[in-house]
């Protein structure tokens, strides 16, 4: 695999991830509804603003996708399109694994010990705790599912290639 390949697989990663949290932040923005709600009415600037950002999001994460190695011209410089030795699909899938595995940890933890810190600070009054407990619930699943894409990307890969291979004669 030339790096050139190597970093348009980096690419197509990204552009997996950006449209992931583009349609995330979307969800929150739009159904969550306390971001838009201003005394009552809904502010319909701030709704046509997020949502051009987010279709500009997506068009940019469909472009990587579809185009990753026009930007992996442009991110390597010629000299470095040196061929590197040769990986197996299998060791190329479980780092991409385990590098959205980090990012998905990355992007976690921070939220969660928020939550758990509002949690622990507010344990003795008696606010309405139950939203705190359910994202708090969910950051814990989001770190259990980035810990086993981290350390157990191989038995991901495993799955990966039975689903894809399920149903044929490689899959027997």
């Amino acid at each position: 695999m030339s790096p050139h390949q190597a970093i348009a697989v980096a690419v197509r990663l990204f552009a997996v991830w950006l449209a992931a949290y583009a349609l995330r932040t979307a969800s929150a923005t739009f159904l969550g509804g306390s971001a838009t709600v201003y005394g009552g009415h809904i502010d319909t600037k701030g709704l046509i603003v997020a949502g051009i950002i987010g279709l500009l999001t997506l068009f940019v994460a469909a472009f990587l996708w579809f185009f990753p190695l026009t930007a992996a011209k442009k991110l390597l410089s010629p000299p470095a399109a040196t061929p590197a030795p040769a990986e197996t699909l299998d060791t190329w899938l479980a780092m991409g694994c385990a590098l959205i595995g980090l990012w998905l940890l990355a992007s976690a933890i921070p939220s969660m010990l928020r939550d758990a810190l509002y949690l622990y600070s507010s344990f003795s009054q008696q606010d309405d705790l139950v939203d705190f407990r359910r994202w708090l619930a969910y950051r814990c699943v989001e770190v259990s599912i980035a810990l086993w894409l981290i350390f157990g990307s191989r038995g991901f890969v495993k799955v990966f290639w039975w689903a894809r291979n399920a149903g044929t004669k490689q899959g027997v």
